[in-house]
């Protein structure tokens, strides 16, 4: 049985920036990481992206192996916790050996969600979520002509433009009656979907999947307007389901995610929980960016000094080939007042947001070289008097 003072479940970007602020402040305290993956933390918010590229497993990698040795952290790959005692302090994993720790960090991830769609689990119906899943839609999608992606977030359209540059015939089948709707008003959004289109891509807005074709194998779907789209590929971004399974027996509160305080400590002394799995005010945020903070929070505390979450403001930056460029941030739907800037023909649209004078939003559309500014604006909440002298 191994003892430890440091266990992180997960080696997401939670778990690893849990592990860094945990090693800035105690260098000498054991520590371990458990994976069910075979590779350590990698850049997950990269792999849309190389659905285009050949690559290298390394040059996703955040850190190298010779890191964790410097750091003296040992991870533990392609290992599943099975249960955890919060009362011994200790997991089992599924080689039957028991680790026990001082401090816990639940930091599980998520899984993809996919609507409950009859046909789902058929061939050729995959979802994005891992280095392993990136190899096998490669391999898959290797043999397809026609794709559909199902979703209308930041990840879809990454997804669709990539694939897109392999020269797939692609269809992106959308719920909502614009894309990007979280992060766009529908002025900018139908520009960007005028962009996709031109570079070849199919778009259905206000469209809902009601069924997967096709026998064994996806063939196709068809739309709740009765219509047909032809795939031999279908590919699901539509949300995650955090991996919450390892606390259902035990008195650690969950609701969607495991319940934490502004500590992101759970109501057990010990264990904390960062990441998609970490519920914080009745939300799972489920963005890389808000992951790292989280996990730096996490590992302050764990190691003794005392850190408060305070809720950081998250945006979307969004870059596909040469001309579609774009940075969101704050709140683009509830304002009083709108301040837009326009250039080369409307390629290049700004629009800031205020309430009662003060930045509580924005959006870049074709040049965001400002985007910290615009950022430091919003996190600041500036009067847009002061912003725009």
């Amino acid at each position: 049985m191994d003892n430890v003072k440091y266990l992180i479940i997960g080696n997401g970007i939670a778990g690893l920036s849990a592990a860094r602020e945990i090693r800035k402040i105690d260098d000498k305290g054991s520590m371990m990481m458990i994976t069910n993956e075979p590779y350590l933390t990698y850049y997950r918010l990269k792999l849309t992206e190389y659905l285009s590229k050949d690559f290298k497993d390394e040059e996703l990698l955040v850190n190298s192996e010779d890191w964790y040795k410097e750091k003296n952290i040992k991870v533990l790959l392609n290992m599943i916790v099975e249960s955890l005692d919060v009362d011994k302090n200790e997991v089992k994993l599924d080689d039957g050996s028991t680790i026990k720790y001082e401090k816990l960090l639940l930091a599980m991830g998520s899984r993809p969600f996919i609507p409950p769609i009859p046909g789902k689990f058929k061939q050729g119906v995959l979802a994005l979520r891992t280095l392993e899943d990136l190899k096998y839609i490669k391999s898959y999608f290797d043999e397809c002509k026609d794709i559909v992606i199902i979703g209308g977030g930041p990840l879809s359209l990454e997804a669709a433009w990539h694939l897109n540059i392999l020269g797939k015939n692609i269809s992106l089948v959308v719920r909502s009656s614009y894309l990007m709707n979280k992060q766009l008003d529908e002025e900018i959004s139908k520009k960007l979907e005028e962009k996709l289109i031109e570079n070849g891509i199919n778009i259905y807005l206000n469209s809902n999947t009601e069924e997967i074709l096709g026998k064994a194998k996806a063939d196709g779907i068809k739309l709740d307007n009765g219509e047909h789209i032809k795939a031999d590929g279908v590919l699901f971004s539509t949300g995650i389901v955090p991996n919450i399974d390892i606390v259902r027996d035990t008195p650690i509160k969950f609701n969607r995610g495991i319940i934490v305080d502004n500590k992101f400590k759970t109501n057990i002394d010990n264990i904390y929980a960062a990441g998609d799995v970490a519920e914080v005010d009745g939300r799972i945020i489920g963005l890389w960016t808000s992951s790292n903070e989280q996990g730096k929070v996490a590992g302050s505390n764990m190691a003794g000094k005392i850190v408060e979450h305070t809720e950081a403001k998250p945006f979307t930056t969004l870059r596909l080939g040469d001309d579609i460029n774009i940075f969101s941030m704050g709140n683009v739907d509830e304002y009083d007042k709108v301040y837009e800037h326009k250039e080369d023909n409307g390629n290049i649209h700004h629009k800031i947001f205020t309430t009662d004078g003060k930045i509580t939003g924005g959006i870049l559309f074709g040049d965001i070289k400002d985007m910290g500014k615009l950022r430091k604006a919003i996190i600041e909440n500036m009067d847009i008097d002061s912003y725009l002298e």
